[in-house]
């Protein structure tokens, strides 16, 4: 996004003071603590900024809220529209005749909770002549209808030449990231082509509320990106915008961003099972058999089941499962054997979506008494 600002006047509004109070006590004048100035206006504007995300010029300024003021009306928002190569230095009177009224915010629209305000001027690239200046300055007007001087001017010269966002967004689940792939734009906003595409910026939030987060450090150079930093069964959502670059200037950390791409549902599914336990060992006494396995490293194993056969030939489906509900130790104590009968077994390990492993190596064993 490009910011640019300009400062040109810092308004200020009068506030009144209180008189100290004068007591009269036995015909001896005695002057009271002064009291402290009540400011006239709410609210400050310390900075305006404009800058180009899409074709949205967003105008935001901190607002500094005092203890004690006079009610405030409501902020006007002024716009000109000029050349371009104008000197960027204008006197007040000069903008207040030729600038527009484009939004007033009322006194009861203003945030309670927020520091900052923005607004949303948007662009018609189709319709707009290129090399135009936008020139925005705010006013504030007290209830009893004084206006302030202008805020500082904020300038910008939009991108003409801007991308359309990427489409269709696609998901590839492996057990470690999700892929993300989509098709860069063809076009510009302005209907001209190629598209000025030179990387991406893509963003993620869990479930559907809250703000959308950056994922990438870096732009991306393709049109793919690896998500690393997920949970399975959780929803997100996804948007990808493209960036593109401005006249004469090559470098991405200046590049305008695109409008948003579809907002894209996903949730990624494990699918995945662990791996089959390994280094099964088994013994018998006392007409016990006993087996022991390495717990599995991975850390959504819920459990394991224990398979038993008196065939080690016999296919999967004629092995008993030896416990009801998953076993959770790594070691099996199997009394439900006759002394001198051979039995061999197989451990399968499962994560908590349910996820079974293949089967591990088969064990087998002499029951002794």
């Amino acid at each position: 996004m490009r910011k640019q600002n300009r400062k040109s006047s810092i308004f200020r509004f009068a506030s009144f003071l209180v008189l100290p109070l004068i007591a009269l006590v036995s015909g001896c004048g005695k002057i009271g603590d002064p009291l402290p100035p009540i400011p006239r206006a709410p609210m400050i504007i310390d900075e305006l900024k404009v800058e180009q995300q899409g074709t949205n010029l967003i105008l935001s300024f901190p607002l500094v809220r005092t203890n004690r003021s006079a009610i405030l009306e409501r902020i006007d928002i002024y716009r000109l529209i000029e050349s371009a190569n104008d000197p960027a230095g204008l006197p007040q009177e000069s903008f207040s005749s030729s600038a527009a009224l484009i939004q007033s915010i009322q006194g009861d629209r203003i945030p309670q909770k927020s520091s900052t305000v923005t607004f949303i001027d948007p662009l018609d690239l189709k319709n707009t002549a290129r090399d135009r200046r936008h020139r925005y300055a705010i006013r504030l007007v007290a209830a009893s209808g004084v206006a302030a001087d202008f805020s500082n001017y904020a300038m910008i010269t939009p991108l003409y030449e801007l991308s359309r966002p990427p489409s269709n967004i696609e998901f590839r689940q492996t057990e470690r990231e999700t892929l993300i792939k989509w098709a860069p734009p063809a076009t510009n906003e302005n209907g001209s082509s190629p598209a000025n595409v030179a990387g991406y910026d893509i963003f993620r939030r869990a479930g559907e509320n809250g703000s959308l987060v950056k994922l990438n450090s870096e732009p991306l150079r393709e049109p793919q990106f690896s998500d690393r930093n997920f949970r399975f069964e959780v929803k997100y959502q996804y948007i990808v915008r493209s960036l593109s670059l401005l006249p004469g200037n090559a470098a991405l950390s200046s590049a305008i961003e695109s409008n948003d791409s579809a907002l894209m549902n996903y949730t990624p599914k494990d699918s995945f099972p662990p791996a089959a336990p390994s280094s099964v060992t088994i013994a018998s006494i006392n007409s016990i058999v006993s087996i022991f396995w390495p717990l599995n490293s991975e850390p959504d194993v819920a459990g394991y089941n224990i398979y038993r056969s008196e065939d080690d030939k016999a296919p999967p489906e004629k092995w008993a499962r030896l416990n009801p509900l998953l076993h959770k130790t790594a070691s099996f104590r199997d009394d439900k054997v006759q002394v001198g009968k051979q039995y061999f077994y197989q451990i399968t390990a499962v994560d908590q979506f349910g996820n079974e492993s293949v089967r591990s190596t088969t064990v087998g064993e002499t029951v002794n008494p």
